[in-house]
């Protein structure tokens, strides 16, 4: 529950995973979660990682509008850093190329983040001649 979600620390082993298919249906069983478990172990494969799965998990209310992030847990840290330097990879695979894995963060982390890039991107487009990127959370102009 919420309370879950807000007692994670910052140095954890979790992985968020956004646009990965999940069952339609009424509610997680014993089956939907073995699939999603079954669908990160792909992924896992597709990066060339043979690596630990402690917890696989979806947040958020089910819908049959949206797909709900997944919190993958990974045996250590140095896990979590190995796939979030290879998650460009996933863009070139053919089965996981809308699939995006990034940092656990918290709903107002990924809020924050949402908002910087939608900046970053006008500003990108309203200046072409000049280069933006983040680095560490923070807009850059070259």
């Amino acid at each position: 529950g919420k309370q879950w979600y807000q007692r994670r620390v910052r140095g954890s082993c979790n992985l968020m995973i956004f646009n990965l298919e999940e069952e339609k249906g009424s509610a997680d069983t014993a089956a939907t979660v073995e699939e999603d478990r079954k669908a990160v172990e792909k992924i896992l494969e597709e990066l060339n990682e043979k690596m630990k799965l402690t917890d696989v998990k979806r947040v958020g209310a089910k819908s049959e509008k949206k797909t709900r992030p997944m919190i993958a847990t990974l045996s250590s840290r140095e896990n979590l850093i190995t796939l979030l330097k290879k998650a460009r990879e996933l863009k070139k695979t053919k089965n996981f190329h809308s699939v995006y894995i990034g940092p656990d963060r918290t709903f107002e982390e990924r809020e924050s983040r949402r908002k910087t890039l939608e900046t970053l991107k006008r500003l990108r487009s309203e200046n072409s001649e000049k280069q933006y990127f983040l680095r560490k959370g923070v807009i850059v102009c070259e």
